[in-house]
């Protein structure tokens, strides 16, 4: 048999129960109550950092509208000594007066004029045409002196062809140099190289050498101040064309005759292009788009092709 104490009357374990979740809802309120406080305490701590932020973020708003204010009083002023303002100025200006953004629509109007003041102060510098016209021309007559040496030397030896398949070689070999050497070689790479040179070296400024000037033609071919690659380039198609015209020497017409032809098509192809593009640069005032091929530390500034 159970003791008496040990059996639980009907109804006993609902009320053990309802003593549980009483006493579990009582911790979760508590735990609430807790969260609460501490989230309060939270930000009582940052609200002092929050009205500093929000105290300078208003000063500097001020501040910036008191400056556009002096801006535009400083404006009127000088306004009133050159003279009474049109009426659309006036308007205008009561219409700036009347903006809720002041401040802002003043410093607007000074950044523009700002950059107004730098795009004129880095204006296209003078350039001297007699020198333009130097250095293209000098390269063209250092052409047409390699073209009236060979000429003779080509009306002797075509003079020889008597085969029919030399003629064949003569009309491949004009092909070949007009496209070779004429397209591909003067028309896309040299000539517009010499006149944008001719327009650097055209520049009248203190800080570049006048012996530059005396010698543009040589300037504009490319044989001095230049890129280590250009001034090289430069002087290596020289001496492959000296290598050449001393082997082309050695043979009998009319194989001669018929190099020295597609050397004239070449070269006359070269002479075109060059007078052709200054030309246009003339009439457009502005040189070809292409790279001069300057150094770093060149003293020129690079002409505006826009």
């Amino acid at each position: 048999l159970k003791c008496r104490s040990e059996v639980r009357r009907p109804g006993q374990h609902w009320a053990s129960a309802m003593l549980r979740l009483r006493d579990s809802v009582a911790r979760g309120m508590g735990r609430r109550r807790g969260r609460a406080q501490r989230r309060n305490a939270s930000t009582l701590r940052t609200l002092p950092l929050a009205c500093a932020v929000a105290a300078t973020a208003t000063l500097g708003r001020c501040h910036q509208a008191q400056s556009g204010a002096s801006a535009f009083a400083s404006g009127a002023v000088a306004q009133r000594r050159t003279g009474p303002p049109s009426q659309g100025a006036a308007g205008e200006a009561a219409q700036i007066w009347k903006a809720p953004m002041l401040g802002r629509r003043v410093a607007n109007s000074r950044g523009e004029g700002l950059l107004r003041r730098r795009a004129s102060e880095e204006q296209e510098p003078q350039r001297s045409l007699p020198v333009q016209v130097w250095g293209t021309l000098g390269v063209v007559g250092y052409l047409s002196f390699g073209v009236v040496k060979v000429v003779p030397i080509v009306q002797d030896g075509l003079s020889s062809i008597e085969e029919w398949w030399q003629w064949a070689l003569l009309a491949v070999t004009l092909l070949f140099f007009a496209y070779v050497e004429g397209y591909r070689g003067f028309q896309l790479g040299f000539s517009p190289r010499v006149v944008s040179r001719a327009w650097v070296v055209s520049e009248e400024t203190s800080d570049a050498p006048e012996w530059h000037k005396i010698l543009a033609p040589a300037f504009c071919i490319g044989y001095f101040h230049g890129t280590s690659k250009r001034v090289a380039a430069s002087w290596g198609v020289t001496s492959i064309i000296f290598a050449v015209v001393i082997g082309v020497k050695q043979l009998e017409n009319p194989y001669r005759a018929i190099i020295d032809a597609g050397v004239i098509v070449g070269l006359a192809w070269g002479i075109i292009s060059i007078i052709v593009i200054f030309l246009a640069s003339l009439v457009e005032q502005k040189p070809p788009d292409f790279d001069p091929a300057l150094p770093e530390d060149t003293p020129y500034t690079l002409p505006q092709r826009e």
